[in-house]
C-alpha cells in the first residue's frame, strides 16, 4: 500500500480488525520511509449493490447518494449521522443478500420509510414528499392526513 503522505510504495500494518458489522477490515498502517499513520479498509472484490430505478435502468448502489437524500429530510431533525449511515448500511447489506444483489428503488425507498418512521416522524415525511414524488398539494395532503391517522 503506497503511503498518501511521501508516496513510498510499502507500509507496515500495525493493527487489523473487523469493522462495518465484520463486511470489511480496517487496518492501520505505517509507512518505514516517513513515519506517517493512516487507514485502509478492506472488503470482498466483486460484490456489488446494484439498484433497478423507476425506468429500469440498472445503477450501482450509492451510498452517498442515499445518504444526501437523508441528510436533506433529516436537516434540524434529532437524527444523527450515525442513525442515516445505519440505514444506508442496512439498505446495501439487504440488496447484497438478494440473489442477484439487485434491489428495485421502490423497495428501497419503503425501507428507508420504514426506518425514519420508528426515528422521528418529521424526516419521515419529508423523505415521503420526495420518494413518492407527489404531484398535486392536494394528493400529499391526504397522504399525511392517512398517515397522522396510523401515527
Amino acid at each position: 500500500m503506497n503511503c498518501p503522505n511521501c508516496l513510498f510504495g510499502d507500509s507496515k500494518v500495525i493493527d487489523s480488525r473487523p469493522w462495518d458489522d465484520g463486511d470489511a477490515i480496517r487496518r492501520r498502517r505505517e509507512c518505514p520511509n516517513c513515519g506517517h499513520r493512516f487507514s485502509t479498509i478492506e472488503r470482498v472484490e466483486g460484490l456489488v449493490a446494484k439498484v433497478i430505478k423507476k425506468d429500469s435502468t440498472i445503477q450501482e448502489f450509492d451510498k452517498n447518494k442515499l445518504l444526501s437524500g437523508l441528510k436533506t429530510a433529516c436537516s434540524k431533525r434529532p437524527v444523527t449521522k450515525g442513525q442515516m449511515l445505519a440505514i444506508c448500511n442496512e439498505v446495501e447489506k439487504l440488496i447484497l443478500k438478494q440473489r442477484n444483489q439487485e434491489m428495485d428503488s421502490k423497495t428501497i425507498g419503503e425501507i428507508v420509510m420504514k426506518r425514519l418512521k420508528t426515528i422521528d416522524k418529521v424526516s419521515y415525511v419529508r423523505f415521503a414528499s420526495v420518494y413518492k414524488d407527489f404531484t398535486a398539494p392536494d394528493a400529499f395532503a391526504e397522504w399525511v392526513e392517512g398517515m397522522a391517522k396510523e401515527i
